[in-house]
């Protein structure tokens, strides 16, 4: 669906962001998409662009660029080779099968289940009942426009005699005029009723409906939230309201006796619109067809949860023509990543001018500790280094990776408050038959990788502008790989 981003401009933190040669994103999005996001980097507006892209040119106006005076620019192709652009303030093609989560989901759809009104596409009706209800619905909306349409002329017929009179026209002119007024009231007459017959039709759907989409909450409930369940789902107007069962009593979801928003706690609010959400794109036996937005899903959960959460997104993502899952979790990120077959990552970061989408290594970024080190000492041996500063990181790795050795080698025995010149004085020091004994034959190559990064610590006067060696640093770096080999 959405094929390739090129541009993002003005938007947020999106001050201008493109896709170039140097980038190492070439802009296309794959069936299934994972973005790991720093904390305030710009996630939640580029899910706002989704949403907009939908069926709202102005939401995106409300988080235009602090102090630019360029219009917001934005520039996708779609897998047909059509360009989509947001310029203007409005899109010049919209994409309405597109389904998007986020916290604003939550705080519209925990307490009322919206369904929509006829003037506003993508609702409920549309999105869950089938192809029945559709064809009602579309009907309704035709004919509420036509409504809407006579509606007008007959004000503008009214204002017509207003005017005759004054000018003191011709009766046979008002007569006219007042005899197309009541031809117009008829039609509108007319138009009501049968938009009643229709919509009696419509909503007696929605009934039937209520009970498969209850079935289908419970459903993701007893996976998300097993002590929560809906016991009643009542149409009301052009929401649903529903009643759930809290320590044995139905409460309805408009109660102001018992208030959810101070009955549920955050994870209780955020799995009860997480099982709305999943009922309600899985009804839709147009899924196949559709674009899923997940922007932080697991907020507020527990670790159970989590998993949960990712056995099911697992399966919308499988089921979805496209899926794109935004998160400020990296750990999330991964264990979503690796758990489908084949997944495309990237990471929005902030540069200090602006927002920006790169590919991601999330195997690399979510290393941890010796295995972090270790990693950035090989991948530097493998491709060399870049800077000044990546060749510092380089030399802070090589101690923590020999220490980290020896904790997991003799754990329990050497503390974290234990550095390497503490290992290095109880292998000196340790008699025959000691644990440490066997590693005194590893202890100059030991006492002199760590006289070599010694200079380089921070708590080295001038540590900073001390030169670096690319040769000495290769082979002190080759020489800490080695010394774990053997050791």
């Amino acid at each position: 669906m959405i094929h390739k981003l090129i541009s993002i401009k003005n938007l947020g933190k999106y001050r201008n962001f493109s896709i170039s040669r140097d980038s190492d994103w070439n802009g296309i999005f794959d069936s299934i998409n994972a973005i790991y996001a720093e904390n305030a980097s710009g996630k939640t507006t580029f899910t706002q662009i989704f949403k907009s892209l939908k069926n709202d040119d102005e939401i995106l106006l409300k988080r235009k660029t602090f102090n630019s005076e360029e219009d917001i620019e934005i520039t996708f192709f779609n897998k047909e080779g059509k360009q989509i652009n947001y310029n203007k303030n409005k899109w010049n093609y919209k994409v309405n099968d597109i389904e998007v989560f986020d916290s604003y989901f939550i705080e519209e759809n925990v307490y009322l289940i919206t369904i929509g009104n006829y003037d506003r596409e993508g609702n409920l009706f549309q999105l869950v009942m089938g192809n029945e209800a559709k064809t009602l619905y579309n009907k309704i909306v035709s004919l509420t426009k036509s409504r809407k349409i006579h509606s007008t002329k007959k004000r503008n017929l009214k204002n017509k005699i207003k005017n005759a009179l004054k000018d003191n026209s011709p009766e046979d002119k008002v007569k006219g005029l007042n005899n197309a007024i009541r031809k117009k009231e008829q039609l509108v007459i007319s138009l009501n009723e049968e938009i009643k017959v229709l919509e009696t039709k419509l909503f007696e759907l929605a009934e039937n409906f209520g009970v498969n989409y209850l079935d289908k909450i419970n459903y993701y409930l007893s996976f998300l939230n097993p002590n929560i369940t809906l016991t009643k789902l009542n149409k009301k107007g052009s929401n649903f309201i529903y009643y759930i069962k809290i320590q044995d009593h139905d409460v309805r979801s408009d109660s102001e006796s018992i208030p959810l928003k101070h009955t549920l706690s955050e994870g209780d609010k955020s799995s009860l619109a997480l099982a709305f959400f999943f009922a309600r794109i899985t009804l839709n036996d147009d899924l196949k067809n559709k674009l899923i937005v997940f922007d932080d899903p697991i907020s507020s959960f527990d670790l159970n949860r989590r998993h949960i959460t990712i056995n099911l997104l697992n399966k919308i993502s499988k089921e979805a023509k496209q899926f794109i899952l935004l998160s400020h979790d990296i750990n999330f990120v991964k264990d979503f990543s690796n758990k489908v077959d084949s997944c495309l990552n990237l990471k929005i970061i902030y540069n200090g001018n602006s927002s920006i989408i790169k590919h991601q290594d999330i195997k690399n970024d979510t290393l941890t500790g010796i295995f972090k080190d270790l990693t950035i000492i090989k991948n530097y041996l493998e491709k060399g280094d870049d800077s000044e500063f990546d060749k510092r990181e380089i030399i802070r790795c090589i101690r923590p990776v020999i220490e980290g050795f020896f904790r997991i080698k003799f754990f329990g025995y050497i503390n974290d408050t234990q550095w390497l010149g503490d290992i290095i004085s109880l292998i000196r020091e340790s008699d025959e038959g000691s644990m440490y004994n066997r590693y005194k034959m590893f202890l100059d190559d030991i006492i002199d990788i760590n006289d070599y990064t010694k200079s380089y610590h921070h708590s080295s006067p001038n540590y900073l502008e001390i030169p670096i060696n690319s040769n000495e640093l290769r082979n002190y770096s080759n020489r800490t790989l080695q010394l774990l080999n053997k050791i």
